[in-house]
């Protein structure tokens, strides 16, 4: 089972300038952000209309959805359970790359 320091290793990887990982009641559990508390609601939400949309594709996909921001900044939310994973990337780095990063750490930790 993944712990709350196996996610702190988001902060190293290329691309990603913040994560949040949020449990399904709110509660920042780890985070390298500083407004975290902030967006932990955005974060939730996100993530449940992800948690919707798989049982929409009957589960085949791994679903992600993207808050685009105007600094470019962009919020990457991952849900995983009773837990949703926002990633804050830097506005220069390639998007889908930065998402297939992602999603294979989280393959990696299960």
């Amino acid at each position: 089972m993944a712990t709350a320091k196996d996610f702190s290793r988001l902060g190293d990887i290329e691309g990603v300038a913040n994560y949040i990982l949020v449990r399904d009641d709110g509660y920042v559990v780890s985070d390298n952000y500083d407004q975290a508390v902030s967006l932990a609601s955005a974060i939730v939400t996100s993530g449940k209309y992800c948690d919707s949309l798989v049982e929409d594709f009957e589960g085949r996909r791994y679903i992600y959805c993207c808050i685009e921001r105007d600094s470019g900044n962009n919020i990457l939310v991952f849900s995983l359970g009773r837990y949703f994973l926002g990633i804050i990337q830097h506005a220069d780095s390639n998007p889908q790359q930065l998402t297939d990063t992602i999603i294979g750490f989280l393959k990696a930790l299960t």
